[in-house]
C-alpha cells in the first residue's frame, strides 16, 4: 500500500477528506485506484462511485428519443450484446440516426425514455429489433421498435407470433374473455 504522495504533500479525497492510499491491482487494500488519481479532483473510490450514479442519474433524466446520448447508448449495449453472445456487429450511432422515428412501427404509440423515480412505461421504451436475429447487429437486419413489440417478438418468426396471436384470440373469445387494445 503506497500513499499517495505527490511533490511533498499527501492527497485527500475533495469530497470526504481522507488520505488517499493507491489501490493497486489485485490488491484489497487502498482507497483510490490510480484512475481516479491522475484527475486534478482527487476522490477516494467510494465518492467517485457516488459521483458516477449521479451523473448517470442525471443524464438518464436528461436523455429524450433520438439525442446523441440515447443513440450511443443504443449502439453500445447491441455492441456489448453481439460481443458476449457472438453476433456481426457494424452499426454506428449515423445508421441509427437513419432509422429512429418518434413513435413505434408497431402500435404507432410515442416512444418515451423509460427514466427511474418517474411514472412512466417501459413498453414505450424504444429498442433495437434485430430482423434476423442469427444475423446479428448489422445495418439492413435492426429496426427501432418499442420494448412491447421486441419482447413480443423475441426470437420467434412471423409465423410463429400470428400462430400465438391467433391462438389467444380463439381461446379469449371461446372462454368470453374481452381483452383491451392499446
Amino acid at each position: 500500500m503506497k500513499l499517495i504522495n505527490k511533490g511533498n504533500t499527501i492527497k485527500r479525497c475533495t469530497i470526504c477528506f481522507i488520505d488517499l492510499t493507491i489501490k493497486e491491482v489485485g490488491s484489497v487494500t487502498g482507497n483510490c485506484y490510480v484512475s481516479n488519481y491522475k484527475n486534478k479532483i482527487y476522490k477516494c473510490n467510494t465518492c467517485f462511485v457516488k459521483y458516477a450514479n449521479s451523473k448517470k442519474t442525471k443524464w438518464r433524466k436528461e436523455k429524450t428519443v433520438g439525442s446523441p446520448k440515447h443513440l450511443s447508448d443504443l449502439v453500445e449495449g447491441a455492441r456489448e450484446r453481439a460481443r458476449k453472445n457472438n453476433l456481426p456487429f457494424n452499426l454506428k450511432v449515423k445508421d441509427l440516426r437513419k432509422i429512429i422515428t418518434t413513435h413505434c412501427p408497431v402500435f404507432n404509440f410515442k416512444f418515451e425514455i423509460n427514466k427511474k423515480n418517474i411514472n412512466n412505461n417501459w413498453e414505450n421504451s424504444p429498442t433495437l429489433d434485430r430482423v434476423i436475429p442469427e444475423k446479428g447487429y448489422v445495418k439492413n437486419n435492426i429496426i427501432i421498435v418499442s420494448m412491447l413489440a421486441n419482447t413480443i417478438k423475441s426470437n420467434a418468426n412471423p409465423n410463429q407470433i400470428l400462430k400465438v396471436g391467433n391462438y389467444y384470440k380463439k381461446l379469449c373469445k371461446e372462454k368470453g374473455i374481452k381483452h383491451e387494445t392499446k
